[in-house]
């Protein structure tokens, strides 16, 4: 396998150490950038001389020349430490310059291409049980605008040498994010493909006004057996998939009682997963801000490492 480069967001905050922790986890052999976005220093003048009326140009420049060498300073000392905890963990690591941009998410995208990084590490704000409604500004807009392989990572400790759980619908989506697990994670992957039962389908429904209410129960028994067919079908395709792809893989088909998310979520624990893998649509430069209901579900309520595989433009 070619060598892995990581990019991680790192902040100094706890989150963010945990961040750190999961790359190494999960990309013990990868090359590591740790990037440290400096406070934007036009920000911090604009407070400053909110207070000041009558501040010249000269002492404006000096101002802001001199925040923003402070700026630089602080986020190389951060972005030092981060260097030091992934070392300390086997990683290969070096910090990444990154000029003072608002907002963050963007300059950090832009130094993951810059560097040529395969995936781009985000931790993102502790909720345990309670579902992630915000994840916080820079990894909730990298989870919408990202163009690369994206793994955002909760506070919550998990075992990071369990398999990778891809969430598979048959999808180019998909598709495309087990290429990815093949490419960065290379681990034993379980394919979930999780369904409706029948009770969840407009088509019980009609069945119900479809004949005989005698006749009902067997017909909405054998529209379950050819949804459950159906299903284990579309799993054995994506087990076919991650194959061909070099990974070891074995596949799940799980009914969805109480959504999709929540029944992928489930077989990832009953599998002692590390991490989950999901396709989101395309994004393109349009920047969707809609990532599809399983993937978005995924990643506020999720209590492991969620990769997000961005769809093609």
């Amino acid at each position: 396998m070619t060598e892995r480069h990581v990019l991680i967001a790192y902040d100094g905050s706890a989150h963010a150490g945990t961040a750190v922790r999961a790359a190494a986890g999960l990309f013990p052999e990868a090359r590591a950038s740790i990037a440290t976005v400096p406070r934007d220093p036009l920000t911090r003048a604009a407070n400053a001389f909110a207070m000041a009326a009558a501040a010249s140009p000269v002492v404006v420049d000096q101002t802001v020349a001199q925040l923003a060498r402070e700026a630089r300073e602080d986020a190389d000392e951060t972005a030092g430490q981060g260097v030091e905890q992934a070392r300390a963990l086997g990683l290969v690591a070096e910090p990444v310059a990154i000029q003072p941009t608002a907002p963050a998410w963007t300059a950090l995208l832009d130094a993951a291409h810059a560097v040529g990084a395969d995936v781009l590490v985000c931790g993102t704000r502790g909720r345990g049980a309670i579902a992630r409604a915000l994840l916080g500004s820079t990894s909730t807009s990298l989870l919408h605008n990202t163009t690369l392989p994206l793994l955002l990572v909760p506070d919550d400790d998990v075992r990071l040498d369990g398999p990778v759980v891809v969430a598979y619908d048959g999808s180019d989506g998909a598709n495309g994010a087990i290429g990815a697990v093949a490419r960065l994670l290379a681990r034993r992957t379980v394919v979930v493909h999780a369904w409706e039962p029948v009770h969840h389908r407009a088509l019980g429904h009609r069945a119900l006004d479809a004949g005989p209410i005698d006749d009902v129960p067997a017909m909405l028994l054998e529209l379950h057996r050819a949804l459950a067919d159906d299903a284990a079908e579309t799993t054995e395709r994506g087990v076919q998939v991650a194959r061909a792809a070099g990974l070891d893989a074995v596949g799940d088909t799980v009914e969805a009682d109480e959504g999709t998310w929540r029944a992928v979520v489930s077989a990832a624990r009953a599998h002692d997963a590390a991490v989950v893998a999901t396709g989101t649509r395309g994004l393109g430069a349009a920047r969707s801000v809609l990532l599809g209901s399983v993937s978005s579900g995924l990643v506020q309520n999720a209590v492991l490492p969620v990769l997000v595989v961005p769809g093609a433009p």
